[in-house]
């Protein structure tokens, strides 16, 4: 029975979250309270590693666990996680980009609201006694029919888009025309994904073509709009009302929330609810475990996006073509810089790039430190200068799938094809040196290549009794070019050298290779 893969997590994830890692079969060791030299010692045997915003993931962390294989952080922002050498390493980082998005868009109507009905000023009045009927009632306006300008937002924008359009505002984006936006828009609300560059992006010429009374609030960080220009256009009357976000360590003593009272202040958190807290840790363990059974991670950011459309199709093979790039190297007995690679079927009609890492993963897997897969198996490959190139050919008669891997070398074309079977996709070898063949890939295989006369099979395996060496299971492929045919067997254990030169000696074969994959 294998070990159970290990995953550690140092923030209190939902329960429901914990609940679905150990329904998978994994153990989960509750780091919350860890210091970083507690982390570092536990790193070894660790699978998996879930953090949070608090929790920094360091190349120093990421070296220590020689068997991490995935980097689960909740919230959008990887900030806190060395992405970089995480790739370098072959560690997936995934994140959970979607789980606040209700719980934001929500929160940015709530705000727009709640400028709407100038609530801050009229919560103030309240508070200190004042009844003001008439003054509240001209601060306040209606958001039917009214104008929602929405600037950045991400993914935000679509949710609040719905709930604004529930609400029969219009809404106008800034993607196309921002200017038009500030020259229509009644409520503008304004965030940015992070990291980008938008500093002084709302200023005095921006704050100027918006209309008078326009009610502003923004998500952003600090300076995303300008805070003096801010400021000045609260005190002209030209913005209306306000509402500001306010991030974690980051203290309301600059721009409009000093110089203003009556703007509203909202805490920006990644998890700005209890429900999108619980959505974060259930996603992020979905991702975690994805990747530690063999899947690949929606929401890895280290993989390009345009590998996971076809993943639920394409990822069973990953196996197969790792087996087969490694195969290709046993076999061609020299170096592979250039792999030709042929997609056969079904295969046609999909972004088989995923495929190819892995192929080039099997090529290169022993010639490189550490773990080679489909995230750093690129990178690995440049710095090699080891090269694939993909071919396409729909209409292949013989399976409803079929790959082939080729290379040109000293001994000229070596060629190794293979499929899977049933739905477990079970990998089998079916052609290699360009001669049919029918057998699993195994542990310890050999490869022989002779001229086909009678008795060959039979020496063979008579040599391989003498050396109380069992045959699990022969393939033989019969040419028709110079009569030669191929010979593919399974072993219980491998040939040495010497026995594998004396195979070929007394058997008058034409080549003989062993291969341990």
């Amino acid at each position: 029975m294998s070990e159970r893969k290990r995953v550690i997590v140092l923030e209190e994830l939902a329960p429901e979250g914990i609940e679905l890692l150990r329904g998978d079969g994994l153990e989960v060791d509750d780091g919350a309270g860890w210091d970083a030299d507690e982390l570092l010692r536990r790193m070894p045997g660790c699978h998996g590693l879930i953090v949070g915003p608090a929790h920094a993931v360091t190349a120093e962390i990421l070296r220590a666990g020689g068997e991490l294989q995935v980097v689960g952080r909740t919230g959008l922002s990887v900030a806190n996680v060395d992405v970089a050498e995480a790739t370098r390493r072959g560690v997936v980082v995934a994140n959970t980009p979607q789980s606040n998005a209700i719980s934001a868009a929500e929160q940015a109507l709530a705000l727009v609201l709640a400028c709407a009905r100038n609530l801050m000023g009229t919560h103030a009045d309240l508070r200190a006694g004042r009844w003001e009927p008439d003054t509240w009632a001209l601060s306040s306006v209606e958001v039917r029919d009214r104008t929602l300008g929405i600037v950045g937002l991400g993914q935000v924008a679509a949710l609040l888009t719905e709930g604004a359009l529930a609400l029969g505002m219009k809404v106008l984006t800034a993607v196309d025309d921002p200017a038009r936006v500030y020259a229509e828009a009644d409520f503008i609300v304004v965030d940015l994904p992070s990291g980008a560059q938008a500093e002084g992006l709302i200023g005095d010429r921006e704050l100027a073509q918006m209309k008078d009374g326009v009610r502003l609030i923004s998500l952003a960080r600090p300076g995303v709009v300008d805070p003096a220009a801010w400021a000045r256009a609260i005190e002209s009357g030209k913005v209306a009302a306000s509402a500001a976000a306010v991030y974690a360590g980051e203290a309301p003593d600059g721009g409009p929330p000093a110089a203003h009272g009556d703007v509203l202040l909202a805490p920006h958190l990644e998890e700005s609810t209890g429900d999108a807290r619980s959505r974060a840790g259930l996603m992020i363990a979905e991702q975690v475990a994805a990747v530690l059974r063999g899947e690949l991670a929606s929401n890895a950011v280290n993989v390009p996006l345009t590998l996971v459309d076809d993943a639920g199709e394409l990822v069973p093979y990953l196996g197969l073509c790792a087996q087969l790039g490694r195969l290709l190297v046993s076999l061609a007995d020299g170096t592979v810089d250039a792999v030709e690679i042929s997609y056969g079927g079904s295969f046609a009609y999909f972004d088989t790039r995923i495929l190819t890492l892995g192929v080039l993963g099997g090529v290169l897997a022993d010639q490189a430190e550490g773990r080679v897969n489909y995230v750093n198996v690129q990178a690995i490959a440049d710095e090699r200068g080891v090269s694939a190139e993909e071919t396409k050919q729909s209409d292949l008669p013989d399976f409803p799938r079929l790959i082939t891997v080729s290379t040109r070398g000293a001994r000229g074309r070596t060629s190794v094809s293979g499929t899977s079977l049933g739905p477990e996709h079970k990998p089998r070898l079916v052609r290699v040196f360009g001669e049919d063949i029918d057998i699993d890939p195994a542990p310890h295989m050999l490869f022989l290549r002779y001229v086909d006369a009678p008795g060959v099979g039979g020496a063979v395996g008579t040599m391989l009794g003498e050396w109380g060496i069992n045959i699990r299971h022969m393939s033989v492929g019969r040419g028709t070019a110079q009569r030669e045919a191929v010979m593919a067997l399974t072993l219980d254990e491998p040939l040495d050298a010497s026995q594998l030169d004396q195979l070929v000696a007394r058997c008058g074969l034409a080549y003989g290779k062993g291969v341990e994959l």
